[in-house]
This record gives structure tokens, C-alpha cells and sequence, in this order.
């Protein structure tokens, strides 16, 4: 495979922070250009990233012929446009969760990837981990018997009025559950292997910013089981999930982040008293570096992404239920 050539839309913090240290260490992608709105602020981002090209314009870098895949980490309301924009510019895109506030603009890029046979893919870094991809398959198997609840939590503080999911609606995907909620729901249905029928969700505003600071929620599976989480910015940082069968109890520890320093486990508990533990472990691993190798083979290969419209429209169905139950007080119908 040849190696894919990157430009990044944008001087976004999660970029400099994730991808672009994952890319220069990758060795089938290289990130070559990065453009910003101001040609000075993209020739300073160029700089101090390594980057060998910077454009003061979108358009720039989408007429880059040279250019074969766009990360997209623009703010969450921008995502649908300069995705397709960047397609109809001959490019696969990689574009930031959520990458669609509405189900109808989900559908319109389906159609789009179709027609134009380049590959839109969701960035959800954590698809790519070897140890969720082991407890998917443990789940699978039913090795420790049937999956029938789980709870997730990600936390995060942030009450900066002037940071972008603060300074954004919800509507315009501002807010903790579009931001970080997300997480634990994705993984939620990716380790049921079912979309919810119904969720339920309760949210306590910022009245002032209009996003929710704190939100609960509630989804049920066809199969009877049953998913609790919880997302905030305004408590200390803390992801995990907990999973249960009728005999097993599995606890996932930074359940959607990598280390590249340290083993990464996972550790399932029997139902003696005490209980018995097992520990499963892996090597450390950069799961954006994997996501970046991972979506380019599929671009030039046309294999299967992990991250495909397929599941962002699923996801983005169950969100937007979230929020209109958050409104009506009920379970609402995904």
C-alpha cells in the first residue's frame, strides 16, 4: 500500500494534542499540510507541528491535488459541510465525533461516499484499541455468559465560557453529552451489538451557555439489556465502564483511551465472595496512530471502517433521541 498523503482542516487543539504526533509516527501515513482561515496562524501551527505546508485558506488545501485524506476537527457545526466539500474535492475524509448534528445530513453523506466512492469515516479512536476489540470478543462468545447491563461514565471539567463546546449550543453541538457522552454510548451499543429501542435522559443546563453540564442517561436494548451513563463538565476527569452478565463483572479502567507507555487491562470478576479476578492485558498501544493506519487501508483498499456513516447514523439517531427525551420527561422511541 502506498503511503496516504494528510492535510488537517484547521489549527484545532485536539489535532496538535492527538493526530498529528500519531501521523508523524505513522509509517504508511504522512501529514503534509494544514490550513487555517489566516495564513499567518496556519504558517505558526505549520511550524510548531512540523508540518511541511501551510495554507491561509480551506479551499487551499482541498485543491491540493497532491492531498489524498482530510482530517476534519472543525468546530462540531462545521463537520457536514467541509466533509463534503472536501468529497467533492476528491478526498476521503476522517472527520471528529460527532461528525452530524441530524440524521437527514448523515443520509446525504452516505449517498455522497456512494457516488463518489471516497470513504467518510467517524474518528473514534477507540474502535482501534486491541483491548476493547478483546472484550468484544469476549462479549461475543459469551464466554462469561450473556451481556445484559452496563454503565459508563466520562467525565471532564470544563467551564471556560470561551472554550468551543461552551461557547457553542447544543444545537450547534456544544455541551457534554455531544462532546463526551458520546463515548460511552458509542461503546455501550458496540458492546451490546444492538441499537437501543428506547433511552430516556435527564440534563441539568448551564442557563447561561445553553449546554448540558450534566447529564444522565438510560437505554434499553431489544434483547432486554439495559445501559446507564453519565457525562459532565464540571467534575474531575474519569472515564470507565463496568459491564455485567448474570456471573461476571468487567471493569474497563480509561475504557476509551490508549497508553503508549503503560500495558492496558481489562479485569473480569466472578460472583464468588470475595470474588476471583482475571486480568487481561495488552501492550501499549497508540490507538490514533492505528485509527490513521486503519482508515487509509480501508480508502485505498475499500475494506471495511470501523468508524462508517453506518454507525454514525445509528449513533446520531440515538443522541438526538437522548436530547428529546431530556425534554419530554418519558422514554422516548429511538
Amino acid at each position: 500500500m502506498k503511503k496516504s498523503r494528510w492535510g488537517i482542516l484547521g489549527a484545532a487543539g485536539i489535532a496538535r494534542k492527538q493526530l498529528i504526533p500519531s501521523l508523524h509516527a505513522s509509517e504508511t501515513c504522512e501529514l503534509v499540510a494544514v490550513a487555517s482561515r489566516d495564513a499567518e496562524k496556519a504558517a505558526t501551527y505549520a511550524k510548531e507541528n512540523n508540518i511541511p505546508v501551510s495554507y491561509g485558506s480551506y479551499e487551499e488545501l482541498l485543491a491540493d491535488p497532491t492531498i489524498d485524506i482530510i482530517y476534519n476537527p472543525l468546530p462540531n457545526h462545521l463537520h457536514v459541510e467541509w466533509t463534503r466539500k472536501a468529497v467533492e474535492a476528491g478526498k476521503h475524509v476522517l472527520c471528529e465525533k460527532p461528525l452530524s448534528l441530524s440524521v437527514s445530513d448523515v443520509e446525504e453523506l452516505i449517498a455522497l461516499r456512494d457516488s463518489s466512492k471516497k470513504l467518510i469515516g467517524e474518528a473514534y479512536a477507540m474502535f482501534h484499541q486491541p483491548r476493547l476489540q478483546s472484550l468484544k470478543h469476549q462479549l461475543d462468545t459469551e464466554k462469561y455468559g450473556k451481556l445484559e447491563s452496563a454503565h459508563g461514565v466520562f467525565y471532564a471539567k470544563n467551564q471556560d465560557p470561551t472554550n468551543i463546546r461552551n461557547a457553542y449550543d447544543y444545537t450547534m453541538g456544544g455541551g457534554a453529552l455531544w462532546d463526551i457522552g458520546v463515548y460511552p454510548v458509542t461503546v455501550g451499543r458496540w458492546m451490546f451489538g444492538e441499537e437501543p429501542t428506547e433511552v430516556s435522559c435527564v440534563m441539568d443546563f448551564d442557563e447561561k451557555l445553553n449546554v448540558d453540564h450534566h447529564t444522565t442517561g438510560i437505554l434499553k436494548f431489544p434483547s432486554g439489556g439495559q445501559m446507564s451513563f453519565a457525562t459532565g463538565m464540571r467534575h474531575p476527569f474519569h472515564t470507565h465502564m463496568t459491564l455485567y452478565t448474570q456471573s461476571h463483572r468487567f471493569e474497563v479502567a480509561n475504557t476509551f483511551h490508549s497508553d503508549v507507555k503503560n500495558q492496558m487491562i481489562f479485569e473480569v470478576f466472578d460472583g464468588q465472595k470475595p470474588p476471583v479476578a482475571k486480568t487481561y492485558s495488552f501492550e501499549p498501544v497508540d490507538q490514533y496512530a492505528r485509527e490513521c493506519d486503519n482508515f487509509a487501508k480501508a480508502a485505498f483498499s475499500g475494506e471495511p471502517f470501523a468508524g462508517s456513516l453506518e454507525q454514525t447514523l445509528a449513533s446520531t439517531k440515538v443522541l438526538l433521541a437522548l436530547f428529546k427525551a431530556a425534554k419530554s420527561n418519558r422514554f422516548e422511541v429511538v
